[in-house]
């Protein structure tokens, strides 16, 4: 009777042990358990804090990049145009940056790497936009063309006129006055009719109305010639000398207006502004469209994770 109490005993002490055992065992697999979910979610978090920066760092970037490049395009000197298009491109860099790390943490989630590739085609096509307009607007040649046609070609035709207006004053009582007035204003209405078109010439886009706005340009540089020239057989004594003037006043015009003619055929300025309000306006809005809807997927995937 007491060796059966005995096994009796020691069979309850050996099933409180296993009890005791079981459930330490349980609290510690718990424990990790709760331990590594929590580190986990932790991580989670942390990956989708830095996705989401990433993208707020590409939106703004992308944003600063646009702004720049506008200012590039609009900038009046060429120091001013070519220091905005290097911020323009030191934001375009921060975004490619940004984009490269962003695909790293994002290549596990098919949404995400859907969206990030679609972005990444947009921002090809974007660049390449970029790279073309910031070329264009660094040129500046309708601005210089225009610098051209405001003081130099403007003071050659002022002082061609003052030379003309000195001959007929010297004239003005002889005998064949009216046919040297005649000449004289008809040199000088064809030289302000040539500086006349300059600035719409500058500030056409269409390769055919320039080639029509060259042709009167050319009629009325024969008809300038042709004045000067007669008037130069004609004249003797001070008169020559105010011819010789003249002559050389409006050789330096037609020269500086040949040179506003190469600059505004060209047309840097008018096609950099073109192409950033048109194609790359349209371009930029997609992509920014896209890095939205990226930032959705991003969130959304970190409330997924954190329901789990």
């Amino acid at each position: 009777m007491r060796a059966f109490h005995s096994n009796k005993g020691i069979t309850s002490l050996h099933v409180g042990v296993a009890v005791l055992a079981a459930l330490l065992l349980f609290f510690i697999v718990a424990f990790v358990y709760t331990h590594q979910d929590s580190n986990w979610l932790k991580t989670a978090f942390e990956e989708s804090v830095r996705k989401t920066r990433l993208v707020q760092t590409m939106k703004s970037e992308l944003l600063a990049s646009a702004e720049a490049e506008k200012s590039s395009v609009m900038a009046d000197t060429d120091e001013a145009s070519k220091a905005f298009a290097e911020q323009s491109i030191q934001a375009s860099q921060n975004v490619e940056s940004a984009r490269i790390e962003l695909k790293a943490l994002a290549k596990e989630n098919s949404r995400e790497t859907k969206l990030l590739d679609d972005f990444s085609s947009c921002w090809g096509k974007l660049r390449e936009i970029d790279k073309e307009v910031l070329s264009l607007a660094v040129q500046n040649t309708n601005l210089k063309a225009l610098r051209l046609s405001f003081v130099p070609a403007a003071t050659a035709i002022r002082h061609m006129e003052k030379e003309l207006n000195q001959l007929m004053d010297s004239v003005d009582s002889s005998s064949d006055a009216a046919g040297i007035i005649r000449l004289a204003s008809k040199a000088v209405t064809g030289a302000l009719n040539i500086y006349a078109l300059e600035a719409p010439h500058i500030a056409e886009t269409t390769e055919a109305e320039m080639d029509r706005t060259e042709a009167n340009m050319k009629q009325f540089n024969e008809q300038v010639r042709d004045a000067l020239n007669t008037l130069d057989k004609q004249m003797g004594g001070s008169g020559k000398s105010f011819i010789g003037e003249a002559w050389k006043s409006y050789q330096d015009f037609w020269t500086i207006n040949s040179e506003i003619v190469a600059l505004s055929r060209r047309n840097s300025n008018i096609r950099s502004f073109a192409v950033s309000l048109g194609q790359k306006r349209n371009t930029m809005a997609q992509c920014l469209d896209l890095l939205n809807a990226l930032q959705d997927a991003v969130q959304q995937g970190a409330e997924v994770k954190a329901t789990r």
